[in-house]
């Protein structure tokens, strides 16, 4: 019998700290983008995000043309900012076709940690900050 070949995660996800200048707060910024790079456009991830307790729900909706139709190569990206998190977080993602993903991600003022990751995900989770252009 052959083995499963492994697939490559579709998705990385970064949850990091980011202060905004806009607001003057610091935030946490979910930002979700694809794996693979897209030559013509940088399109938009649609999600979903729920949060219940200290149970965070992400649901991946798809892909959107950007509506400035600017040539631009990269990963498709989506972002979610919040204020109100802290403490231990069941982090749940769902992509179109159901396949889901938990993460325990770990959240306060200081630092952020994913405490647990599964085998074979779809989207690799990470606490590294991405800069904004």
């Amino acid at each position: 019998m052959a083995a499963k070949k492994k697939r490559d995660p579709d998705y990385t996800l970064n949850i990091f700290h980011h202060y905004d200048e806009k607001t003057k707060r610091n935030v946490v910024v979910f930002l979700v983008q694809t794996t693979k790079i897209f030559v013509s456009f940088r399109y938009e991830i649609l999600f979903d995000v729920e949060i219940d307790g200290h149970e965070i729900n992400l649901r991946i909706n798809g892909l959107h043309v950007p509506e400035l139709l600017m040539p631009q190569s990269g990963p498709a990206q989506g972002r979610y900012d919040n204020i109100n998190l802290d403490g231990l977080y069941t982090l749940t993602v769902m992509k179109q076709d159901k396949t889901v993903n938990e993460f325990s991600v770990l959240i306060s003022p200081e630092q952020i940690s994913i405490e647990h990751k599964p085998r074979g995900p779809f989207i690799v989770v990470s606490n590294d900050p991405v800069s904004f252009s």
